[in-house]
């Protein structure tokens, strides 16, 4: 009977199953960077984080010029999602385009040039021949601001390819280069394959206006000394410049589910990201991803307010009582009820059962090395207390638990003062057989002393005794070692006084 019905369970679960699948773990597409770009390693980061959590894939074969080539995949529906420079996405998230999940990097503006050239500052680049970017580039798209801006005008090379080769023969003054600090593979090794080079600083006034004039895009930032390593080091000062955010955006059309689930899984993730975003390294949490954040997808915000978006079910339950009842009612009545719920029971009786287990095998530890078996035990409470918060265990099984740890815990607790009563009343003991037998045969007490001062040690070392006790042992065991030397002493001399 409990045969049949597990089979016709099986054949209802298969199919509902194999739809869930089909739902909940969409395929989402990202357009990046070039191979070996910035951009390029934090879209594959983004993809191993996603299978963490394993209700999402995520596929990046758009080898894209970047940024504003992105963007424009992402507005056409090419692609689901897309790394963008902030200041490019800036227009399209005011008009409702786009939207932003979380802020990944901040990319920060470069102008190389070489070590021996007359350029000194963003003037000096008036009407030379500046290598920009590409067209689809956010480094062209900063390029031109950066120009603008400061009503500069220069000979324009559209363009990515050969630049430090261009520069260095003279074809070029100067290129333009913006991304996060020292994770461009790409760039990073053109730097070392020239060792007279220089960055070029950008004036504070520059800087202000840039930030008050556009907030959302732009802020006051500083290129390390020593950020880069060709020889010599680049730059060899710390380097005034700006930023800007790098992040990952989508549509608003974009199912709000699969956003709050790419979203979870990079914030579930956020260390990863540290060589994109070196401050994470030292954050105890996901908060820098959203900081100062506007266009924010409702599935990112979800994830920001709420968490796990995978729980979000069980939330829904709780405020929603008919729901509740009318799934009560259908899991009661019906066979996948039934196995679900034997499922559950035997995963909690084999919890069950393996607590036994652990007790039994602690239980054995006790006589030799009381201290150790009570660590183990509080260890092992705490290990289900975890469980229980994570929801790994039924709250009616972990009190169970707790009873049965909670007892071995006690017997631990008597174990160890019986163990301590014990050697107290032993050396009392002691002495009062020591000082009744003193006249007799100091010489003997005193070896028995010593011996038993050497125990204490081996107690100590085994756990039989806390540090505590055994230094009150130690200093009673010394005044009666200091008392016997001193009865030696007198004895030896015919003067043994009445102790």
């Amino acid at each position: 009977m409990v045969k049949q019905l597990l089979t016709r369970s099986l054949i209802l679960i298969i199919p509902i199953f194999l739809g869930s699948c089909a739902t909940q773990k969409p395929l989402v597409s990202i357009s990046s960077g070039s191979a070996g770009s910035g951009y390029q390693r934090i879209s594959s980061q983004i993809k191993l984080s996603a299978n963490t959590i394993e209700q999402i894939d995520v596929v990046d074969n758009y080898n894209s010029q970047g940024s504003q080539q992105n963007l424009q995949r992402l507005l056409n529906k090419e692609v689901d999602f897309a790394i963008v420079q902030s200041d490019v996405a800036s227009e399209a998230m005011k008009q409702g385009k786009v939207n932003t999940l979380l802020v990944l990097t901040q990319e920060y503006l470069h102008i190389v040039t070489k070590a021996n050239s007359d350029i000194e500052n963003l003037a000096d680049l008036q009407r030379k021949r500046v290598i920009v970017g590409a067209e689809g580039s956010g480094i062209y798209f900063t390029a031109k601001r950066i120009f603008a801006a400061s009503n500069i005008t220069v000979t324009e090379i559209k363009s990515n390819e050969n630049r430090l080769k261009k520069l260095i023969n003279n074809e070029v003054d100067a290129f333009v280069y913006v991304g996060p600090l020292a994770t461009s593979e790409k760039f990073k090794q053109e730097l070392k394959q020239a060792t007279q080079l220089r960055f070029i600083p950008i004036d504070s006034s520059l800087i202000n206006y840039l930030t008050i004039q556009f907030p959302e895009s732009y802020q006051e930032a500083i290129i390390p000394q020593g950020t880069y390593e060709p020889l010599p080091e680049l730059p060899n000062q710390d380097l005034p410049t700006i930023s800007t955010p790098g992040a990952l955006i989508t549509r608003p059309d974009v199912n709000q589910r699969t956003v709050s689930l790419l979203t979870w899984a990079i914030v579930s993730n956020f260390r990863q990201y540290s060589p994109f975003y070196p401050e994470l390294a030292s954050q105890q949490d996901a908060k820098l991803l959203s900081e100062g954040l506007i266009y924010i997808h409702p599935g990112a915000q979800q994830v920001f307010n709420y968490g796990d978006p995978r729980v979000a079910w069980q939330r829904y339950l709780r405020e929603n009582k008919p729901l509740q009842a009318g799934l009560i009612m259908l899991i009661t009545t019906s066979s996948i009820g039934f196995l679900i719920r034997w499922w559950r029971k035997r995963k909690q009786n084999n919890l069950l059962k393996a607590n036994l287990q652990t007790i039994h095998e602690l239980r054995q530890l006790l006589e030799s090395n009381p201290q150790k078996a009570t660590e183990e035990i509080e260890n092992l409470r705490q290990k289900y207390r975890l469980m229980l918060i994570d929801g790994q265990v039924a709250t009616d099984v972990y009190e169970e638990i707790e009873k049965m740890t909670q007892i071995f815990s006690d017997q631990c607790q008597r174990w160890q003062e019986q163990q301590k009563e014990l050697s107290y009343n032993h050396i009392l003991q002691l002495m009062d057989e020591w000082n009744q037998q003193l006249p007799e045969s100091i010489r003997l007490q005193h070896e028995q002393l010593r011996y038993s001062h050497e125990q204490y040690k081996e107690m100590l070392k085994t756990g039989k005794l806390d540090l505590q006790t055994y230094l009150q042992m130690v200093q009673i065991t010394l005044f009666w070692t200091n008392l016997f030397s001193f009865a030696e002493l007198k004895e030896s001399k015919n003067e043994l006084p009445n102790l």
